[in-house]
This record gives C-alpha cells, structure tokens and sequence, in this order.
C-alpha cells in the first residue's frame, strides 16, 4: 500500500501489490519549507523499518561567475565577500563564509562534465567547500581562464546564508599542465582536500600526479567508462604507486554498498553460511547507457573481485570477453569450481547504468538471487538455499544520485581496505582481459 499526503491535505492512494511487501509513505512540508518524507516499511518476515527521506537540497549561485586574471584570484574573492556583507540588508542575517574542504573536480571532455552543477549545488550543502571545477582539452589550443563566484545555500526563516567559494578554471593544450601549481597556491590550509578525477586515470598523467600528491583523497567513478576494464586496471597501478599516502576510492565501489549488503544478509542465517563454501556460480546482470555514459561493468567487476576475496576463492582463469559485452571467468574453492559470468541485459530502467541482477547458485541445492525492480525504488529477492524454507520477498533500496555517493565520500578520509583488497585481487582477474 502506498499512501502519499501532499501539503494541501488531498489524499491519493496508489496500491502497489508485492508479495509481503506494504509501504506507507507520507509527503509534507516542514516549517522550513524542506518537502520531507516518511516510509514505513513492512514485511511478513520483519518488524516495521523506518526510513526518513529528506529531499535533496541545493545551493547556488549568489551571482554569475566573474572572470579573473590568474594572478588576482585570491583578491578578487576577498572583493566578492566584502561586496556580499555591503549587500546585506540591516535589518537581515550576515552571509557566513564557510569552508569544511578544499573539492578539485578535474574534467576532460563535455561528456564528462554532465551532470557537475547539479552535484556541486547539491554536495555543498552538507559541505560547504572551497571548489575548483577544472575543464581541461589537452589536445589542442593554449591558455587559461578563470572565474571566481560565490555559492550559498537558501537559508531557512530567520536563518543565517551560508556560502562558500566556487573557481572555474579552463586550460588548452600544454597549459593545462599549469592547472596543479595554480590549485596548491589556492588551496585552504589545514583542512582536508579531496579530488574527484573525472577523466580516464592514467598513471604517467602528471597532472593526475601532481594533484593527488595535495589531495588527501582521491575518487573515480569508473562507471563513467562502457569498457572500464584498461581503466581499473590503469587505477590499480597507481593506486600501489600512491596509495601509502592518499586514500584512493571509485564511485563504481559506492554503489556496490546496496548489493554487497543484500548478498551479505541473504547468508546471515547460519542454515546459509554453509552454502557459502558450495558455491558454483555467479551471474551479474549489469546495463548500460550512453547519456549520460555509465555502465554497470565496472560495478559487477568490483562485485566478483569483493566476493573472491571475502570468501577465499582462488582464481583459475582470468576474466575474458565474449560476444555481446559477455565476460566469463573461473575460480576454485578447495575442490569446488566456481564459474563466474557477467552478462549484460535491455535497460528497463531510467537512471544511468548498474547492476540490474545476481545469482549465487550452490552445488548443495538452490541459490540466492536479487533483481532491481522497474522504478528501482525496490528489489525482488529470491531465497531457495536447501535447508531452508523457499522465500520470496520485495526489499525496500535506496536510489543514489552521483551527488549522493559523492556526499558521502566526501566524508570518508580513512583507506577502505575492503575495496583495496579487491582492487588488488581484481588487477589479476583482469590479466589479458584488455
């Protein structure tokens, strides 16, 4: 059952039907205006779970970028603060000049660059930043442009404006090997700096180089990549090059949270653990899209180097390609053969690629299996391990947006050594993939 209550107090009532699944979720306004919803969530086999959603603020712009000369951008942000308190009405709250991180978002290709007003109006919200968006064509062309503007979140009734600084930097052809001397000179001190490296990672890209030696963490999303596979493979070399110094992450690992936690609580019980060391097969079904760019590959590569490694499986054959975007591999558990595909399906969906589905097959009978549902609000579980009662269940997820995954990294300064194990295990799986 589905029961949303808009402000006005108009009732609409959705029935949605699945098998021992019943969601009641409230829509209203708060005081401060933030349209706020509540889930109850239910099923025949848990108690009422409770998960509060609130909607995705944003900040913006308090005026059009201003182009700068290089040399004057640190002044010119001094004049933008010193015009925005003058600005301030004398009966009105002071804008309050925040800054919990310096954040380099660093793009090359307009392909690439989809989507980054939205992440940064969003991210800056909960983390309000010194940022630097960085558009680099390194093929061609010379020089550089810059632009400094200040970004503000709405502040709730009788509530403070609290705003942070944006610089906007384009560089051409061998200028853009200038963009990491002019970031460390404007950088805040003695708060931490994050990178997010949307571009295909090379480890002799100096400037990639150059910029993480002043970065405390460094994140890709090699979802943004159709054949990820050289790219994976490119970041685990420079991941045993930098990584004693600077947390490295991939967005396409953020993702996986739903789905490692899915197969992890589908083998909680202890009439399951056994069928751990059954398993024989493990199939992904992964989607693609080509607006924007992201794919599901890298995800459900990240998923088998995770399972391999947490479960001890010993690899046999490395990943290797069919037809059709079809990728096999094998691996062994003591005596037992593991046979690992992924397969790429039709998207049903509207967001950008992913995961779609899993199925752990054991050799002792029955297997575990997820499906992301149209809507992708939900995901149909099925439980038929020998030993135990056959199920059918709908379990409530979480739709992440990019700005969601990158909110949340944001607050991660500390290596992840869950995800550089499997990095570390997935450079062998792909051996001879490319």
């Amino acid at each position: 059952m589905y029961i949303k209550v808009v402000p006005d107090a108009v009732a609409i009532l959705l029935l949605e039907r699945y098998t021992g699944l019943g969601v009641l979720r409230f829509v209203a306004q708060n005081s401060h205006g933030i349209l706020t919803s509540v889930e109850y969530i239910s099923t025949h086999f848990s108690p009422f779970i409770i998960r509060l959603v609130v909607d995705a603020q944003q900040s913006i712009l308090l005026d059009p970028p201003r182009e700068v000369d290089l040399p004057a951008i640190e002044r010119e942000l001094t004049q933008l603060w010193k015009k925005a308190g003058e600005d301030t009405p004398s009966d009105g709250m002071p804008v309050v000049r925040a800054c919990s991180l310096n954040v380099i978002i660093f793009t090359e290709g307009q392909e690439r660059a989809t989507g980054l007003e939205e992440i940064v109006s969003q991210v800056t919200v909960d983390h309000p930043s010194r940022i630097f968006l960085i558009s680099a064509d390194r093929s061609t062309g010379a020089g550089i442009e810059a632009w400094v503007s200040a970004r503000c979140s709405l502040p709730a009734p009788g509530g403070r404006q609290v705003c942070c600084e944006e610089i906007n930097l384009t560089a051409r052809g061998n200028d853009s090997n200038k963009i990491p001397s002019i970031i460390t000179s404007l950088l805040v001190a003695d708060i931490p700096t994050i990178l997010i490296w949307k571009a295909k990672p090379d480890a002799s890209d100096n400037v990639l180089q150059l910029l993480s030696r002043v970065a405390d963490r460094v994140l890709i999303d090699s979802s943004e990549e159709l054949h990820p596979i050289g790219s994976l493979t490119c970041w685990n070399e420079f991941i045993e090059m930098y990584g004693k110094r600077t947390v490295f992450g991939d967005l396409a690992w953020t993702h996986l949270l739903q789905w490692r936690t899915l197969i992890a609580q589908a083998f909680q019980p202890a009439v399951a653990r056994i069928h751990l060391s059954a398993i024989d097969s493990v199939v992904f079904e992964y989607w693609s899209t080509k607006e924007p760019v992201h794919s599901g590959l890298s995800q459900s590569l990240l998923a088998v180097a995770w399972l391999a490694h947490v479960l001890g499986w010993v690899l046999v054959s490395s990943m290797q390609e069919r037809d059709d975007g079809e990728y096999v591999a094998r691996f062994r558990f003591n005596e037992q053969a593991i046979h690992v595909r992924l397969v790429r399906g039709s998207s049903h969906y509207d967001s950008p690629g992913g995961i779609a589905s899993v199925v752990l097959h054991s050799s002792r009978g029955g297997q575990v299996g997820y499906r992301l549902m149209e809507g992708e609000r939900c995901a149909q579980q099925e439980l038929s391990l020998a030993g135990m009662v056959p199920e059918k269940t709908v379990l409530s997820v979480h739709r992440q947006t990019e700005a969601d995954l990158v909110s949340s990294e944001l607050e991660v300064l500390y290596h992840d050594s869950l995800y550089e194990s499997s990095v570390a295990l997935l450079k062998s799986l792909l051996t001879n993939s490319r």
